[in-house]
């Protein structure tokens, strides 16, 4: 993984399908950089990033399973994590969940601040490490944080389909990578006030990944 500009997160047990007996996929839009001066990040450069970014996403996701904070970005974790497993879990669940999954952000270059759209250079680069990405990891499904991403990732000649549940639907895109049918599922951005509906968002991911089999310890 040290291809990419900003690596993604790599759960121990994902190969294996973790909690879910699937490779699950979960797709943020992009960081933000915390240094920014002049209206600029320092490290939003594909050929002068800052050493320390490189590892952000590794970085963020670790933190927030040992050492949660209540801060408002682990907040956002902590929601959709909820989403994924029905209910408030614990320490240990949440070691096991997040292990057992993929977390990359999909821009390759830091935006200049939260919820921010990411300029041009990190749109032109950041399809074919997606690209790239699918092809080495192969997951199973894909959910994708934010109905701006969704809409703003590339098509490659796949197709959209319509996951009901109840009198509830969302939208999934197909791709085919090396002849593999990858679903993804767009859910609403956890860190807003829908998206924070974790109750709501469950019924779609226990209808898209299934419920997370935790082992008792």
């Amino acid at each position: 993984m040290e291809k990419f500009n900003i690596r993604p997160w790599v759960g121990k047990d994902f190969a294996g399908g973790g909690v879910f007996k699937k490779k699950v996929l979960i797709l943020g839009e992009s960081h933000y950089c915390f240094d920014v001066q002049d209206g600029k990040c320092p490290g939003c450069s594909a050929t002068n990033m800052k050493a320390e970014c490189h590892s952000q996403t590794e970085d963020v996701i670790e933190e927030f399973i040992s050492d949660y904070r209540g801060d408002s970005y682990q907040q956002t974790f902590l929601a959709f994590e909820r989403a994924l497993a029905g209910r408030e879990i614990g320490e240990d669940e949440r070691q096991q969940l997040w292990n057992s999954v993929v977390f990359y952000n999909y821009f390759q270059l830091d935006t200049t601040g939260a919820r921010q759209a990411p300029n041009m250079e990190a749109q032109e680069m950041s399809e074919a490490s997606f690209r790239q990405l699918l092809e080495e990891l192969m997951p199973d499904a894909i959910i994708v944080w934010g109905v701006r991403l969704y809409d703003l990732l590339p098509g490659w000649d796949g197709k959209e389909t319509t996951l009901v549940v109840g009198e509830e639907s969302t939208r999934v895109w197909h791709y085919t990578i090396n002849g593999k049918d990858i679903p993804a599922m767009c859910v609403y951005h956890p860190s807003s006030p829908m998206g924070k509906s974790w109750p709501y968002w469950h019924q779609f991911c226990k209808a898209f990944v299934g419920e997370p089999e935790f082992a008792n310890k």
